[in-house]
């Protein structure tokens, strides 16, 4: 089960502070460069140096942005997970047990056998060597 962590150390925080300087800087770039919009760009450049700087001086003035986007994103991702986890049961496994069973394959042995046991005889080894190695 995933855990939030709430309590970041000072690493974490200059981390999730430079990629923060990163992300807001090259999203102000992209405003400014490729849709023209200077005032959103400088907002946004803002917005990197401010939080950015500060977090990577002062890691402890982030924390609560960084518990902040943690508690937000959680709930996303454990949506988005049981989401791709369906859809990989649903569109890989479904097709492929339906195609076996379509084929009639029967690897577990489960068809009912019209004998009166299920046993099935082992036959014993002839190279004592093997005993020895167990896996």
């Amino acid at each position: 089960m995933m855990m939030l962590d709430l309590h970041p150390t000072d690493r974490m925080l200059r981390q999730f502070a430079a990629a923060w300087l990163v992300v807001f800087s090259v999203l102000a770039a992209n405003q400014w460069l490729t849709r023209g919009h200077p005032r959103t760009a400088i907002v946004l450049a803002g917005v990197a140096i401010i939080i950015g700087i500060a977090g990577l001086l002062r890691p402890r003035l982030v924390r609560w942005l960084f518990v902040a986007a943690t508690v937000l994103a959680f709930p996303i991702g454990w949506v988005v997970s049981q989401v791709m986890l369906f859809v990989l049961f649903i569109g890989v496994m479904t097709p492929v047990a339906l195609l076996f069973k379509a084929q009639g394959r029967d690897r577990l042995a489960r068809k009912r056998s019209a004998q009166s046991s299920y046993w099935k005889p082992k036959t014993a080894t002839q190279d004592m060597r093997r005993y020895l190695r167990q896996y």
